[in-house]
């Protein structure tokens, strides 16, 4: 790795710290409820679109892994992995927002998913 590409990454984590902490939780007072993939209390729905994006992630990652030999792009960008983690975070959000808007956990799920996507583009650009 490129040292631009660390250093945006380390720069990255440390602004999502200090949203997470000092601004979601200490001045808003927004407790993150992480919710798991198989927590009880979730919406049938939303559970489904998940299990979707990853059966979904799993053929396209197959299929790319069979049809490319990755000379481009690393295996960590040519893969779909940060299009999941992207989506996943946007459904979760999605699902918080629209089933439990007074608890306002959306905005975590929301900002990691916004993170996942800077991140994909600094490792995109430091590869090049």
């Amino acid at each position: 790795m490129k040292t631009f590409t660390i250093v945006s990454l380390l720069i990255v984590f440390a602004i999502y710290l200090f949203i997470t902490e000092f601004y979601l939780k200490r001045r808003l007072k927004i407790k993150n409820k992480w919710k798991g993939l198989f927590f009880i209390e979730r919406n049938s729905y939303s559970f489904a679109i998940d299990i979707v994006l990853i059966f979904l992630f799993i053929f396209s990652t197959m299929s790319l892994i069979e049809r490319s030999n990755f000379q481009t792009y690393s295996l960590i960008v040519a893969t779909p992995m940060f299009g999941l983690f992207f989506l996943l975070g946007l459904n979760r959000g999605l699902e918080e927002w629209l089933f439990h808007r007074d608890k306002k956990v959306y905005y975590y799920e929301w900002l990691g998913s916004f993170m996942n996507l800077i991140t994909f583009f600094i490792i995109l650009i430091g590869e090049q």
